[in-house]
């Protein structure tokens, strides 16, 4: 987050705002984002350019922040 408040300080605060509205979304709507392949459990919500990766706790439907990544990275290893 410093390199984007550092190179993007007008829109930093924006998109932060706007990444934790989407994600505060999955409170109602935990499914909302697509199944990850070959990963059971695990879901994946698009904030172009990040991917938010998270999982379903149905018994206490809650919804775990597993990853917050980068697009143009490797996925993540779970």
């Amino acid at each position: 987050m410093r390199w984007s408040w550092q190179n993007h300080p007008a829109t930093t605060e924006q998109f932060a705002n706007s990444l934790l509205n989407h994600v505060q979304l999955l409170g109602d709507f935990p499914f909302l984002g697509v199944p990850v392949r070959g990963r059971t459990g695990i879901r994946r919500l698009q904030h172009s350019p990040l991917h938010v990766y998270y999982q379903v706790l149905e018994d206490s439907r809650e919804v775990e922040i597993l990853h917050f990544w980068h697009g143009k990275r490797r996925g993540p290893m779970f």
